[in-house]
């Protein structure tokens, strides 16, 4: 080979080596900052699915994250390589070469290591697997035949409020939480003075786990009673989620309700349109209130428009639902308390000493005026409402304020953590139900918000849930939440059918 050639080769590849390592040394820190990369399921499923709509800030944190930093260090790096030659030190290529490509290489393992980056094989060997009977769905899963609904007489309204990462941690300590100052305290008055089960008599919630955590597959699973879990199938070019599934909403538009569902982001974005849509579900989210002159066309704040208008949104779609003679769902999912930092809207006051903290009592702010107007509306005494946390807080490796500004010992937080649950105003018989002391998932939800509508079951539950009302055992109180999260994380033939 040419020597000019292979000198030339040499600078290449010990550039892009040098380039590369660099990009690692601020792109690892920073991903393991701004996302949940050790939650390796919700990662894998999300990059599967629509990622379009992302938080309008994410390009520009990237930039200033780690593409600058890594720009500026390889000028400096030329810069230091131009003055060396000037001053006509050698510099030996080869060696130079080689220096690099450990650079890289160390780095490199950095990266797997830190991130997992092993597990996504065999999750997407999980995935792609031949599916398997299940003997844990045999037992447990219970079918909307073989568990019958009895239908109230009276059809109850119902509106279901997901609170991006709303968890009862976010209370004080006296109250269930692990924070010296109350974050939540309109919602905490709120789970003290009506229904929120716990597996405590304090404020508490249900468990989070592989396939229940990011905020289509909490959604997907308290409304469906099963995981997230590739629900997505293609009929005749079109993709569908859990079409052969029975939810909620189905249940719902077979009682002839009106269903619509409310969001500040764009609904494609991890499929969720799929999942509410092939339900029965009309959605109105940013494009659907820009399209109909409720919002300006340019606008666009972090990952769509701020809550305080959707609350603004949400009071004109329930006047609206109220002014029709069929019994209406409305659910609504807000974003501003989103991971990692959260939204600062006008609303926000700075009065703790955080952001994310700002922007929680922000949010509890917000919510807690808004359930106040449902109360002083007209429809309110046949309508229950039910407040839940998406998910749990999605820390990342190197940032969780819960775990670093929480007063109690980072093992206790831990083992706290929790999606908060809230229902207002369900069937009187069942106001004075036992709440406390239990422990639940997501697919418990559904069952759960049936029958706080008036619906009875004949096995006290459906599909992977039981309805907290009764006394039947969840699956967690059964098996265990590792155990749980174990035997709904596989590729199985009876969640295939559902598809």
């Amino acid at each position: 080979m040419n020597k000019k050639i292979k000198k030339f080769l040499y600078i290449f590849f010990s550039d892009l080596f040098f380039i590369s390592a660099t990009s690692l040394v601020f792109s690892v820190p920073w991903g393991l900052k701004n996302y949940p990369l050790h939650l390796t399921w919700n990662v894998f499923f999300v990059l599967a699915s629509d990622t379009s709509g992302h938080d309008s800030g994410t390009a520009r944190s990237i930039i200033f994250g780690f593409v600058i930093p890594t720009i500026a260090v390889y000028l400096l790096y030329c810069i230091v390589r131009y003055f060396l030659y000037k001053k006509s030190i050698k510099i030996n290529i080869k060696k130079l070469f080689f220096a690099n490509l450990i650079y890289f290489s160390v780095l490199l393992l950095v990266l797997i290591c830190s991130t997992r980056l092993w597990s996504y094989f065999f999750i997407y060997k999980e995935v792609t697997s031949e599916p398997k009977g299940s003997a844990f769905y045999k037992e447990n899963f219970l079918n909307y035949d073989d568990s019958v609904i009895i239908v109230p007489e009276n059809k109850r309204n119902l509106i279901m409020i997901f609170l991006e990462s709303m968890e009862p941690c976010y209370s004080d300590v006296e109250h269930g939480g692990v924070f010296k100052e109350n974050l939540i305290p309109n919602l905490t008055k709120y789970g003290m003075n009506n229904i929120n089960f716990s597996d405590s008599d304090l404020l508490g919630g249900g468990f989070n786990f592989a396939g229940t955590s990011w905020t289509v597959a909490g959604i997907l699973s308290k409304m469906a009673a099963v995981p997230y879990f590739n629900p997505f199938k293609e009929y005749n070019g079109k993709l569908t989620c859990l079409k052969n599934a029975y939810t909620l909403n189905d249940y719902l538009a077979e009682q002839d309700y009106v269903q619509f569902f409310s969001m500040g982001s764009e609904k494609q974005f991890e499929n969720r349109d799929l999942f509410l849509e092939d339900h029965h579900v009309e959605i109105h989210d940013i494009k659907w209130y820009k399209e109909n002159k409720m919002i300006p066309e340019d606008y666009q704040v972090f990952w769509g428009f701020e809550d305080s208008k959707l609350y603004s949104m949400a009071k004109i779609e329930l006047e609206n639902l109220s002014n029709q003679s069929k019994p209406f769902f409305f659910g609504m999912l807000t974003v501003d308390t989103h991971f990692p930092y959260g939204y600062v809207c006008d609303e926000c006051k700075n009065e703790l000493d955080s952001q994310m903290k700002n922007v929680v009592r922000c949010a509890d702010n917000q919510v807690g005026k808004f359930l106040d107007w449902i109360q002083n509306q007209d429809w309110f005494s046949n309508t229950t409402v039910v407040i839940l946390g998406d998910h749990a807080y999605l820390d990342a490796p190197l940032n969780n304020f819960i775990t670093e500004q929480g007063i109690l010992p980072k093992k206790v937080i831990n083992s706290k953590r929790r999606f908060i649950n809230i229902i207002i105003n369900p069937v009187e018989e069942l106001k004075e139900i036992k709440q406390k002391n239990r422990c639940y998932s997501s697919f418990d939800i559904m069952p759960t918000v049936l029958e706080a509508l008036g619906n009875k079951f004949s096995k006290n539950g459906i599909g992977l849930g039981r309805s907290l009302f009764s006394d039947s055992e969840t699956l967690v109180e059964k098996y265990g939440v590792e155990k749980l999260e174990k035997e709904t994380m596989k590729n199985v033939i009876e969640y295939n059918k559902l598809k």
